[in-house]
């Protein structure tokens, strides 16, 4: 007399796939608080005048789910709409040029941003150490609440 299970592979696939959809959404809201991170410290420690509000305006971030936006973050400061729309365009090419997974892009979408940043100023460069830092606490954090299922 053997023993039977009381489920399906189908039920254990469906527990697999319920899983990897928890780890996703506990990414892209990993993602989110890292992007707010950024902007919040591009935002409140850029040491340059920005006369137009253009600069600042296109500094922002966009999440993506295999290539697809599906949260931004690009807020216009003073007159400048053009630096949200140039924030945009860059964050969605460079994230439809990664179509798997999940991925945070931060950005400074003015074409003088390097320019500024060149001249010793800081443009986005500390929310790229703070990214570079905080990042990975957040993933082991992220590893730590998966390893109890």
């Amino acid at each position: 007399m053997g023993i039977k299970p009381n489920f399906t592979r189908q039920d254990i696939q469906k527990s697999f796939e319920k899983l990897l959809d928890e780890i996703e959404r506990k990414q892209i809201r990993c993602l989110q608080m890292l992007g707010e991170k950024c902007l919040t410290e591009a935002r409140l420690n850029g040491s340059y005048q920005d006369q137009t509000g253009n600069l600042r305006s296109s500094i922002g971030y966009m999440v993506f789910h295999n290539g697809m936006a599906i949260h931004s973050v690009y807020d216009q400061v003073k007159t400048g709409s053009e630096g949200v729309k140039a924030g945009e365009a860059l964050a969605k090419k460079i994230g439809s040029e990664n179509p798997q997974g999940v991925c945070l892009v931060v950005t400074a979408g003015m074409n003088y941003a390097l320019y500024v940043e060149a001249k010793g100023f800081n443009v986005i460069t500390s929310a790229e150490h703070l990214a570079e830092r905080e990042l990975p606490r957040m993933l082991e954090k992220l590893i730590g609440s998966t390893s109890k299922w």
